[in-house]
């Protein structure tokens, strides 16, 4: 009687039943494995395989040893026909100890051939467990997926947030929270800018014109040609949400007066000003600028000046160009602003 071992999912033989007690006895197999008898469906765990084979055998046995000890006291013909019943069976017999032993023979060979190991034979999963894994290992795959979505997005939400949105994910929605307020004053770098939405809007809705700089980072702010929609001073503060990135502000024949200076006066990279043939601007709007300490570049051309504000000039110190021609200033005030920063150019006119 062959018997075949599964372990762990896996199935390994067959082997004889005395080869399989034989390896449980030496710990080769395992009370916990399960045996299936060749010809069968049902595993059973390996002990009560071989308990029952062993049982089935004992009946048989007992049967012969009766019989053998009948064979004197039944007369000469039948003790005949039984004693040649027996060498009957003996070669059946003789022809599956035979079998058996090259079945043992076969798994020796095989474990000698293979260092003493078992053969495991991989049970090989049915098409519903095959459909299962398959199902599993993509949901593991979304979750994971998700999981990183969600975990980048709440480690940079202001540069996932963009981005899940172009794909129509908006992850605020889903958290309950509403819109974060950012503004340009929360950026930690001049060259990250986070707005609201309802910032968005209101410079879209203005008309100022925003670019980016061409050869560094920043924005550069240019005030519209057109009288009528022309900067004024309200729209200067509009851009106070943008303030850190501002690096060129261009506000030719713009409507900005003195009282506009005030919020330049807060654009804390500001490195360029125009402020050319704007009527609104004098000699007090200009000392305001003295916290400019970036200002590097200064257009007043056509802005009618007074002497006092050569005093203003002097004070900005990273000014390196300065536009003063049609500003109603004199030599005198001119050649003093030259004496006093002598590094600065000066054009005049």
């Amino acid at each position: 009687m062959n018997l075949y071992i599964s372990r762990n999912g896996q199935t390994f033989g067959p082997y004889p039943a005395e080869q399989a007690k034989t390896f449980l006895e030496s710990n080769q197999l395992l009370a916990s494995d399960l045996a299936l008898i060749e010809g069968t469906s049902e595993w059973k765990p390996l002990p009560e395989i071989l308990f029952l084979l062993s049982k089935d055998s004992q009946p048989a046995e007992k049967k012969v040893q009766q019989t053998e000890a009948k064979v004197p006291e039944i007369d000469g013909a039948v003790n005949e026909a039984n004693v040649r019943g027996s060498k009957e069976k003996e070669p059946e017999e003789k022809k599956i100890k035979k079998k058996t032993k090259k079945a043992a023979s076969k798994v020796q060979k095989l474990k000698r051939a293979k260092g003493g190991q078992i053969i495991m034979v991989a049970q090989e999963k049915s098409f519903i467990a095959k459909i299962f894994s398959t199902i599993f290992v993509f949901i593991f795959l979304f979750l994971l997926a998700v999981g990183g979505i969600a975990g980048a997005y709440f480690a940079m939400p202001s540069k996932m947030g963009p981005i899940l949105a172009r794909f129509g994910l908006n992850i605020e929605e889903f958290t309950g929270e509403g819109p974060t307020e950012r503004t340009a004053t929360e950026s930690k770098s001049p060259n990250e800018i986070m707005l609201s939405e309802d910032a968005w809007n209101t410079l879209r809705s203005s008309g100022i014109r925003i670019l980016p700089m061409v050869a560094e980072k920043g924005l550069q702010v240019i005030s519209s040609v057109d009288p009528e929609l022309a900067m004024k001073d309200e729209d200067l503060e509009k851009l106070l949400i943008i303030a850190p990135h501002i690096i060129s502000l261009d506000l030719t024949d713009s409507q900005v007066s003195n009282a506009g200076i005030d919020h330049i006066a807060k654009m804390p990279n500001l490195k360029k000003l125009f402020l050319e043939g704007t009527d609104g601007i004098d000699a007090s709007g200009i000392a305001k600028l003295k916290d400019s300490k970036k200002l590097e570049y200064l257009n007043l051309i056509r802005v009618k000046l007074e002497a006092s504000v050569i005093d203003s000039l002097i004070s900005l110190e990273s000014l390196r160009e300065i536009y003063l021609f049609d500003s109603g200033l004199g030599d005198t005030e001119i050649g003093r602003l030259k004496s006093a920063r002598p590094k600065v150019f000066v054009n005049s006119g």
